[in-house]
């Protein structure tokens, strides 16, 4: 028979960007390791998990939304991870237990912020979602020949732009940097809807990982 890859917690090794990420994803197995929206971390974090003895990599946490049918919320798991050099396979069978969008997803290394780019990754490389982790952490999957499974919820759908503010740089440990955020927001007040918008919508992909965490934690 074959084996769940998410069946035995202390098994998975799950690699996310933020520290918000982080804390729900511990619900399904605490070794959870956060990158600060770093590829190259996120990486090196996914090797670590494999040498202490993961057995399956899941790349967990929020995406920017590729296709115009995706709205804030919108689960997805992954059936391959698509970046600009290799095409990597995911482990898509949890999709129908999580009600969520089967679909291929784009590795980016850097955020894609503006509606322009979200459509030109979505017209080159046919994926539904892009985010900074799964990239890299299939390639340590495969590399080391466990399953891969890449969940995420949309924040910002195709049609938004991120502001300046949703941009910056993260802490290392995944959380943003107050003190930029607020001398962003002074240099340029007029993002200020935007920003609210974007944490709505991040409020509503959060919550999707939430009930996606639940069921798989049963």
């Amino acid at each position: 028979m074959r084996r769940s890859p998410y069946s035995t917690a202390d098994q998975i090794g799950i690699v996310v960007g933020l520290d918000v990420e982080a804390s729900v994803a511990r619900r399904i197995s605490r070794n959870v390791r956060c990158s600060g929206g770093r590829p190259d971390i996120a990486a090196r974090h996914a090797q670590n998990l494999v040498a202490a003895g993961a057995r399956s990599l899941i790349s967990f946490g929020i995406a920017g939304g590729l296709a115009d049918e995706l709205p804030p919320g919108a689960l997805i798991v992954a059936d391959q991870v698509i970046t600009d050099d290799s095409r990597y396979p995911a482990a898509s069978d949890c999709a129908t237990l999580l009600g969520a969008r089967v679909g291929a997803i784009y590795g980016g290394v850097t955020i894609a912020a503006s509606v322009t780019e979200k459509k030109a990754i979505a017209a080159l490389t046919g994926t539904i979602a892009v985010d900074l982790e799964s990239g890299p952490v299939a390639r340590v999957a495969l590399a080391a020949g466990i399953p891969f499974i890449a969940i995420r919820a949309v924040a910002d759908p195709a049609g938004r732009a991120l502001p300046p503010a949703a941009l910056l740089e993260l802490a290392i440990d995944g959380r943003p940097r107050l003190g930029a955020v607020f001398w962003s927001v002074a240099r340029n007040p007029r993002q200020i809807p935007e920003l609210i918008a974007t944490a709505r919508e991040t409020s509503a992909a959060l919550n999707a990982l939430k009930r996606a965490c639940r069921i798989l934690a049963r």
